[in-house]
This record gives C-alpha cells, sequence and structure tokens, in this order.
C-alpha cells in the first residue's frame, strides 16, 4: 500500500467518522454511504476477483446522490427520469461486459454526477433571492464541487487509458497518481461539506 493509498483511506475514515457522530447528518445516510464505499475498498485491495463489485458502487452513488440532492432541485422529474434511465443502462452495461469491472459505468457515473452537480448549482443560482444562507454555507455546494472535480479527473484518466497504455505508459502511470491526489483532496471537500451548516 502506498502513502497515497494510506492517504485515501485515512480520508475515507474520517468522512465515515463524521458522518457517524454528526448527528444532525444521520437523516442523509452519508454513514452507509461511506460504508459501503470503504466496504467495497477493501475488499478489492485484497481481493483482485472482486473488482466487478466497482461497477456496483458506481450504480449504488447514482442512487444515493440522487436521493440526496433531489429535494433541492428544480426540474424534478426530469432528473428522475434521467437517473432511472441512467440506472438501467450501467446495470445493462455491467451485464455485457467482458470484463470484472466495466469502466463504462463507471464513466457514466461520473457524466451523472457532473450533471447532477451542475443541476444543484443551477437550482440555487434560479432560487437566489429566496436563499438566506450564503451557497458556501450549504453542504451540498462542497459535496457538488468534490464530485464536480473528482469525476473531471476520472474521465481525464480513463477515458483515454488505452490509448496511453500503447502510446505513453508512463504519461498513464502519471495519471494514476495525479487522480489519487485529486480523489483525496474531493473527499476533503466532501468532508467540509459534512461539518457545513446546513445541507
Amino acid at each position: 500500500m502506498s502513502i497515497l493509498d494510506l492517504l485515501y483511506f485515512i480520508i475515507l475514515g474520517i468522512n465515515l467518522m463524521v458522518s457517524i457522530v454528526v448527528k444532525t447528518q444521520w437523516k442523509h445516510f452519508y454513514y452507509v454511504y461511506f460504508l459501503i464505499t470503504m466496504g467495497v475498498e477493501i475488499l478489492t485491495l485484497y481481493f483482485h476477483g472482486l473488482q466487478g463489485l466497482y461497477n456496483f458502487l458506481d450504480i449504488f452513488s447514482m442512487v444515493f446522490f440522487y436521493f440526496l440532492f433531489r429535494e433541492r432541485l428544480v426540474y424534478k422529474r426530469i432528473v428522475k427520469g434521467i437517473t432511472i434511465s441512467l440506472v438501467i443502462f450501467s446495470m445493462y452495461l455491467m451485464i455485457v461486459s467482458k470484463t470484472s469491472y466495466s469502466i463504462y459505468t463507471g464513466i457514466v457515473f461520473c457524466l451523472y454526477s457532473v450533471f447532477l452537480s451542475l443541476s444543484w448549482f443551477h437550482s440555487m443560482i434560479a432560487s437566489m433571492e429566496s436563499e438566506t444562507l450564503r451557497i458556501t454555507d450549504r453542504g451540498l455546494f462542497w459535496i457538488s464541487s468534490s464530485l464536480l472535480m473528482w469525476s473531471v479527473f476520472y474521465l481525464f484518466r480513463m477515458t483515454p487509458m488505452y490509448w496511453f497504455n500503447n502510446r505513453d505508459p508512463e504519461f498513464l502511470y502519471m495519471l494514476k497518481y495525479i487522480f489519487q491526489i485529486a480523489t483525496i483532496l474531493s473527499y476533503g471537500l466532501f468532508l467540509k461539506g459534512l461539518t457545513s451548516k446546513q445541507l
């Protein structure tokens, strides 16, 4: 296990602990998200044959973040329809995949995360006049920023992965470290969201 792997598990563990300790966050079930994420990460670390669990984690994450964001969105029905469609599509991709983990489910989750985060930002801007809190005082601001950051770096790493593997494996190796750092920072933003005044 590298230093970056260790830092990743530390920040993930801190997020889990905070989601349990801060009672006001219990109703949002963050601890369920972090328990499942931590469980998948630990299992895949020690059992490489279980990489397919990431498919289920991607699908679970889409459903989790939909329920987290849904009440604060302007176009609820559109978002619901897109969520159901992408969950079904991800299940199909998982079934037809020739590898244990289909990076396509990860790409779908990333695109969905970008869409959901931008939808939340749009909803906040649309209701800015009636808001009493600054946008940065809201937990979902930091969580949306976290999802956007992680998704962009995931897409940048995974989409051209096979091309770089054949043309420039050293750059692909460097991308892995950049992505690990981005993941740690994104969970840092998530932690800020967990400790914010309001969801």
